[in-house]
């Protein structure tokens, strides 16, 4: 069983009830791609199966003219790859200005996060740092160095065979998307800082 761990993060009450309602969605979607991405890396079949075949994708030219992949996998799929015990579960709420939600869940999906939101806040504070297309690039490489669970995982993957270009699609969808989506509630302030404790 995984080391359980609680979530905590820090941010300003008085929000409008549907970004509190989307917020939950895009916090549980960015917890339940973490634990989707930890148990790929982890299944060797899946993997050998990912690599030998073509990946599931449809490359199409949005507006911009940029090509994307889309999906590798359903909501539903990424749902149903969390077990049942690390299900994230709302812990505690305080709804005041500076508030607290805490969260319980797996310990290595939350620290992902954590590290994710915690480093975001203190590049807010720096007034040098400018958003954009490259800077959110190197912030996902940077966030793949950094992070030693992800690290960990992207190592198995290469030894098994995988290639960044194999690896690009779905360290995008299962750790990069959802964790972005995280953005604006920092930007809004519903997010501040966050820390985690693990549980005993």
């Amino acid at each position: 069983m995984p080391r359980a761990a609680r979530l905590i993060i820090h941010g300003e009450g008085g929000a409008e009830v549907a970004l509190v309602s989307e917020y939950l969605r895009d916090l549980w979607d960015a917890y339940n791609s973490m634990i989707a991405f930890e148990g790929l890396i982890e299944d060797r079949p899946y993997v050998d199966r990912f690599l030998a075949y073509p990946r599931p994708t449809r490359i199409s030219r949005r507006r911009s003219g940029r090509l994307v992949a889309d999906r590798l996998f359903t909501i539903d799929e990424i749902e149903s790859a969390v077990p049942p015990s690390e299900t994230l579960e709302l812990a505690a709420v305080r709804l005041a200005s500076p508030g607290v939600w805490e969260f319980l869940g797996s310990l290595n999906a939350l620290e992902v996060i954590r590290k994710y939101l915690h480093d975001r806040h203190e590049r807010r504070k720096d007034r040098t740092y400018r958003e954009g297309a490259e800077q959110r690039r190197l912030e996902l490489e940077n966030l793949h160095r950094e992070n030693a669970v992800i690290a960990e995982r992207i190592r198995i993957a290469r030894d098994l065979g995988a290639t960044n270009r194999d690896l690009a699609p779905v360290l995008n969808q299962l750790i990069g998307q959802p964790l972005r989506r995280l953005d604006r509630y920092q930007d809004k302030g519903l997010i501040g800082d966050a820390e985690i404790k693990e549980e005993k």
